[in-house]
């Protein structure tokens, strides 16, 4: 009963055992080695590799390769003691792992190894194989970034590199990067160098690839090569090509969410909505036009335009200015899709709310002194108003003659701004007073809640 516990347990550690975990399962002599042998088994991952299990103390002691059906290897009866393990398979980076300890009359299971495909003389690459990243077209230029484990021969590196579609670029050698570069320009329009100058300088082991900005292009798979023709300054080559793939998406930004402008809860708004700029939602990804379209809804029922800036960002136009003192709620339904087809998932709803017809500033200012009695008087509103009502609205004390206008200049009046112009020269050295009567309205007929006054004096003779 005891012996069959004791094989259960092996068993179980063989074919369920942490990767890289040295496990020793000590057996009665009579069912294993003596206590000067022990056996060494494992496992690799790739079982089609054709790999080779190599153990050595200074010089090779035995190899086997590993069984094809599941990838394990087994030593047996290797004198006890210390051991260096190695596996080497092609177009896989050679494994080894030093000092692996073998006690007398042991069973050692050396864990479930997973070989890597990148080649043994590089480190670390960027993109990720198969990653994504957000490439902002307007500025910057896509890069690649190379990490060797030892100082590189930089001119065997560049002719063995290569991009998959075909690129111009820089070669920036001692620079690794992480994201696409923003502080050089170097592309046709500005003249480049299509490779770095190489020097007797050897102690560099990253390198960065710059492309020129004609050959960056959002929302393209690109493919990485580098061949075996590359070496390190001792002169040991590539045993496999380096190959890795990554996409690019365009995006001025990134976020995990959707991001709106104005943002859900605001309140006091601008019904000008800052500068004209209307509703604007950007989604982390790019999105399916029509589908987004279909699925939104603005309340209270609006004129709506849509208008896309960029494949992920979305323009609202309500008409004109915001209606003023209003909750408007914009509604996104769990059924637009992104350009892949995927749904957002959820119901997307935010709302603000914007403030009431007012009058923002003035000039001259509330209580301004040293006025041009020339000097018209400019009262700007968060709203379009109408000229008609302002005219009416508007008095001064002590009473002065002259015309009320739009800002600005036919056909670019600043309908958010009232002028008054004198007919003549004020009064020196005089206070005025300047009343608003809430009566004045915007264009969709909200008046003002208060009526707005404000003083000043102008200047002596």
């Amino acid at each position: 009963m005891k012996t069959t516990i004791h094989l259960l347990a092996f068993l179980a550690l063989f074919f369920f055992g942490c990767k890289e975990t040295i496990v020793q399962e000590q057996l009665p002599k009579e069912y294993t080695n003596d206590l000067l042998h022990a056996d060494l088994v494992g496992k690799v991952i790739q079982k089609n590799s054709k790999a080779t299990v190599i153990v050595s103390q200074v010089m090779p002691i035995d190899s086997v390769e590993i069984n094809p059906i599941d990838g394990s290897f087994t030593f047996r009866d290797l004198r006890k003691g210390n051991y260096d393990v190695t596996i080497r398979a092609d177009n896989y980076r050679i494994y080894s792992k030093a000092n692996v300890m073998l006690d007398g009359g042991s069973i050692v299971y050396f864990g479930e190894i997973d070989l890597s495909s990148v080649p043994d003389l590089v480190e670390s690459f960027y993109p990720e194989n198969n990653g994504e990243i957000v490439y902002d077209w307007r500025y910057g230029r896509i890069s690649v970034s190379i990490l060797f484990t030892h100082p590189m021969d930089r001119e065997s590196v560049e002719k063995a590199f290569s991009v998959e579609p075909a690129v111009e670029g820089i070669f920036y050698w001692g620079s690794y990067t992480q994201a696409p570069m923003y502080g050089f320009f170097a592309d046709a329009k500005t003249g480049f160098d299509n490779g770095a100058t190489i020097t007797t300088f050897s102690k560099v082991t990253s390198m960065t690839y710059s492309f020129a900005r004609k050959d960056s292009y959002p929302d393209t798979a690109y493919t990485v090569t580098i061949g075996t023709t590359a070496k390190d300054t001792a002169g040991n080559f590539l045993r496999f090509p380096l190959n890795f793939k990554f996409k690019t998406v365009q995006s001025y930004s990134t976020q995990n969410g959707i991001l709106t402008n104005p943002v859900h809860g605001d309140v006091d708004v601008s019904p000008l909505n800052y500068n004209y700029s209307g509703i604007t939602v950007t989604f982390p990804r790019r999105m399916n036009k029509s589908s987004v379209e279909g699925s939104t809804q603005v309340s209270p029922q609006m004129n709506t335009i849509f208008l896309w800036p960029e494949e992920n960002v979305l323009r609202i136009y309500t008409g004109g200015p915001f209606l003023s003192d209003t909750t408007i709620t914009v509604t996104i339904d769990k059924s637009a899709k992104d350009k892949d087809g995927i749904e957002i998932g959820l119901t997307f709803t935010f709302s603000f709310r914007t403030s009431a017809l007012n009058i923002e500033n003035t000039s001259p200012n509330n209580g301004q002194l040293f006025v041009t009695p020339t000097e018209p008087f400019r009262i700007n509103f968060n709203n379009y108003v109408t000229l008609s009502s302002a005219k009416t609205a508007i008095s001064i004390s002590p009473q002065a003659s002259g015309t009320i206008s739009y800002g600005g200049y036919y056909p670019y009046e600043q309908m958010n701004q009232i002028i008054f112009t004198p007919g003549s020269a004020l009064q020196a050295n005089t206070k005025y007073t300047v009343t608003i009567a809430s009566t004045v309205t915007d264009m969709y007929g909200n008046k003002m809640k208060l009526p707005y006054s404000f003083s000043f004096v102008t200047r002596p003779n």
